[in-house]
């Protein structure tokens, strides 16, 4: 099985920043809707990562 380096980064760097970015995302002069960007950026990337593909790779 093949695991993308770049997406194994993002995996590593998300892994370091994630009580910053909780932090940030419930703090309470936010807005409602920034837990949605993040996971909206979130699937755009798991998108891109995709996207390149081919279907009958494994």
């Amino acid at each position: 099985m093949y695991i993308n380096r770049a997406l194994l980064l993002v995996v590593g760097v998300v892994l370091i920043f994630f009580p910053a970015v909780e932090s940030w995302m419930v703090s309470s002069e936010s807005t409602w809707y920034r837990p949605y960007l993040i996971w909206l950026m979130v699937i755009v990337a798991a998108y891109w990562n995709q996207r390149t593909r081919y279907p009958d790779e494994l």
